[in-house]
Formats: C-alpha cells, structure tokens, sequence
C-alpha cells in the first residue's frame, strides 16, 4: 500500500523525501529525479505501442535523458506518466536506478490534451491513434471541432480531416490497424473517398507501396457537385449560409452557423 498523502508531505517537511512540493497541489511544474519503480505508464495514453526504443536506449546510454520526462503525483505515493514513456521504457532497458522527470498535477482534460500534442510534436502516433485521441478529447468533455482544434493548437480544419479517417469502413480501419498504415498524407486522402471498395483498392496499394498521395488524387472521381449555398427559413425571416469556395457540405454548413452564432453573441449591437 502506498504513502498516504499526509505521511508523504510529513516526509517532505522533514527532508526525507525526493520532492520539496505538494505533487498533489496545484499545476505548478518541479523538476526531480525519481526512482523507475516508482513510476508507471498511463494507461489511458493515446499511444498504444512505443515502438522501438533500442536506438533511443543508445542514444540515452551516451548522452544521458537530455529532455525529462513529464509525470504526476498519484494518492498512492506513485507517479503517473504523462508524456515520455518512450523515454521511460528505454530508461527501464538499460537498468537505469532514476530518470529526470517534471513533475505536474493537471486535470483529466488537460492530462489527454498534453499526451496528444507531445506525442503528435514527436510525431509517435500512428494516424489512427491521433484521430482516435482526438474524438476521445471531443467525446469526454463535450468539445467541439473548433472548440477542440483551439486547445491543442490546430485548424479546425485539419482537426476535421484528421477525424474523417474515423469515417473509413470499418474492415478498412481493421485492415490498417492489423496490417501497417501508410503515411498521414497517404490515408487522408484515402479518408476522401466515400466507396468503401474503392478505400479497400487504396489501401492495398499503399500498402503495397504504390500508392503516393498524387497518385491518389489522380484516382479520385469528380464529386457531384452541390450547392455552395443553404437557406433555412425561420421565424420571420430566412438564414443563408453561402461559401465563397467549396461544397456546402453538412460539416461546413454546422461549423458556420455555430461561428455566425459565437460572433453574433460577442457583439453589443445584437
């Protein structure tokens, strides 16, 4: 059983313990080295599989951890991974006895936020899991696509491309979970196409090798085109929504009415 909060800052008072702070208080980032068995992996990390981590365990081996790894206290006396785990398990290869971390209490919402954008900076998440991390955020605390690419510093729409892989059918999305995916570029514009036996024939060939994003675009049929303008008739009067480029798409058309909304709400002469 683990050091009860209250025995562990008695601890810290009386300079037994490696901290100097409360890892439980609030958000205000320290810097300590802690023990590996101390510290344990999340398991709600959008990662799924760390890859490789023999040349980084090289890399540590003759430079040392040159970028700590990001950690929370838990009630437990533990500390939970929130960004670095590739660091950590190459750090647990080598036998290492402690890691340099910096130490956070963040929220729920704030914890998924900060492993998605430290692992999309480092470029570890697989298509599928960023698009997968993304609609979690979206789905967990009730955000919007503008709402969500405003917190982790995105447009909204590439947020809204990325979520369109989600779309793929669903022994598509198996056979890229199963068998290797291509390249982000590649697979959103596999994404585009919305035969489910045309998404098969493109993945095949990226899978292949010989599908590159040119190619892909080529392939493409010409969509029907569709009005680049929506009225909506409502109570003494009528709403157009009017694209200057572009198809009037569901999405675009929802995501428009809600700026129109936010902007007419912001202003004092509504």
């Amino acid at each position: 059983m683990g050091t009860p909060l209250k025995d562990r800052l008695a601890r810290q008072a009386s300079g037994l313990s490696l901290l100097s702070f409360d890892p439980t208080g609030r958000d205000e980032p320290q810097l300590a080295t802690l023990p590996l068995h101390l510290i344990d992996p999340d398991p709600n990390q959008p990662r799924r599989d760390v890859g490789d981590v023999t040349d980084l365990a090289l890399s540590i081996r003759s430079h040392g951890v040159v970028s700590p790894i990001i950690v929370e206290g838990t009630p437990d006396g533990r500390y939970r991974i929130l960004a670095g785990e590739r660091r950590f398990t190459a750090c647990k290869s080598l036998g290492l006895p402690t890691i340099p971390c910096i130490v956070r209490t963040v929220e729920d919402q704030s914890r998924l936020a900060l492993q998605l954008i430290e692992n999309m900076q480092r470029q570890n998440l697989t298509p599928l899991e960023e698009a997968a991390g993304l609609r979690r955020l979206m789905d967990e605390f009730n955000l919007s696509q503008r709402d969500l690419a405003l917190r982790i510093g995105k447009s909204p729409a590439s947020v809204n491309q990325m979520l369109r892989i989600l779309d793929l059918d669903p022994t598509v999305l198996a056979n890229l979970q199963t068998h290797g995916q291509p390249s982000k570029s590649v697979l959103l514009e596999i994404a585009k196409e919305s035969d489910p036996e045309r998404q098969r024939e493109l993945v095949a060939q990226s899978q292949e090798g010989s599908l590159t994003v040119r190619k892909a675009r080529e392939h493409k049929p010409r969509p029907t085109s569709k009005p680049s303008a929506v009225e909506f008739e409502v109570e003494g009067g009528t709403v157009t929504v009017r694209f200057g480029v572009g198809e009037s798409t569901k999405e675009r058309v929802e995501a428009a009415l809600r700026e129109a909304l936010e902007r007419a709400t912001a202003r004092s002469d509504v």
